[in-house]
């Protein structure tokens, strides 16, 4: 049953707008407009082109004084027409030009540059630190299970469908880092549902959850750190204050999503004091406080941080080199070769 209850709460997700890779809104978005431009990887080769240039003005004929001298018996008819003569004489060099020009070219390695702006959407980095103390195995959050039951079934939910790296940090009177953080969504499965309240001292230190989980996520390189924080008891550990905690894991980008779990038949005086030190908290890295007096309303807290803590969409400019250079070389063959044999054939012309 549990299975089926994770399974329908990442339906209910993906109704909302999640896709299964977890990039909110992104799924089936085609690539943005692209830009073709056009570059030489080897552009020192084109100042040979300078050399084309001496070339054609030393062998282009100059002034009337040369004679021109037709071969076969067309060029009879054509020798009264002088703009004729001057075409035939001057087509082969310009494709022998042409041709050079364009070997020239093909050694700059030409290439078509496209230009691509994609959405990319970046995880989230999150640590959970979940209170393991003996009052959270109380079975007043449901019928079917303790506090502890609600806890998992519920960030098991949360995490289904998700693609962030994720670490994991139980606590009690003392905080254990149970795993870093990590991409392996198996992993982090397995040691939710391994957690168990004798694994730990007794008792709810919260500075202590709030700076393993700060220290999970210190050296992420995710530009959003998340912790959730979920306990159901005030704090009551020693030393480190939870403010001070609180201000040391903001000063790593890390901002605190505090859950309280519990009725509200819990003793009013500790209520009292563990919403003060969770809203603190919260406060001070720019976070959330939630209270959850029941599995619905636990529930509905992790769809409200889900939808917080969506993946931040980035637009990144991808280029595309196409080389063109072999199809310039291979177009140049033609062009040398006419040149050729229009210069060796009846339509020629001898120096």
């Amino acid at each position: 049953r549990g299975d089926r209850e994770v399974r329908a709460a990442a339906a209910r997700r993906r109704a909302h707008g999640r896709t299964p890779d977890g990039a909110r809104g992104l799924a089936g978005r085609p690539t943005r407009g692209s830009l073709v431009s056009f570059a030489f990887a080897q552009p020192g080769w084109l100042i040979l082109l300078a050399t084309v240039v001496v070339w054609a003005w030393w062998v282009t004929p100059k002034g009337r004084g040369a004679m021109l001298v037709a071969r076969g018996t067309e060029a009879k008819r054509v020798s009264l027409r002088a703009w004729i003569g001057r075409v035939l004489e001057l087509t082969p060099l310009l494709l022998r030009g042409v041709g050079v020009t364009a070997v020239i070219v093909a050694l700059a390695q030409p290439q078509l540059i496209e230009t691509f702006e994609e959405p990319v959407a970046e995880g989230v980095g999150i640590a959970v630190a979940i209170d393991l103390s003996t009052s959270m195995g109380a079975r007043d959050m449901s019928r079917r299970g303790s506090r502890m039951q609600a806890a998992k079934q519920t960030i098991l939910e949360f995490l289904e469908g998700r693609t962030d790296d994720v670490g994991v940090v139980s606590f009690g009177g003392e905080a254990l880092t149970r795993v870093p953080l990590t991409h392996d969504h198996y992993v982090v499965r397995a040691a939710i549902q391994n957690l168990d309240s004798r694994l730990l001292l007794d008792g709810t230190d919260i500075a202590a959850a709030i700076t393993a989980g700060a220290g999970l996520l210190r050296d992420a390189p995710h530009s959003s750190k998340i912790l959730i924080l979920l306990t159901d008891g005030a704090h009551n550990g020693e030393g480190l204050e939870p403010s001070r905690a609180a201000r040391a894991a903001a000063a790593f980008g890390v901002r605190i999503y505090a859950i309280a779990m519990g009725t509200d038949y819990m003793l009013r005086d500790l209520l009292v004091e563990m919403e003060t030190v969770l809203t603190q908290a919260a406060s001070i890295t720019g976070g959330r406080y939630f209270r959850a007096t029941d599995l619905n309303a636990l529930e509905e807290v992790y769809e409200e941080i889900d939808r917080l803590a969506a993946p931040s969409e980035e637009i990144i400019e991808r280029t595309e080199a196409t080389p063109i250079g072999l199809w310039v070389l291979l177009a140049s063959l033609p062009v040398l070769l006419l040149g050729a044999a229009l210069r060796g054939s009846r339509w020629g012309v001898l120096p």
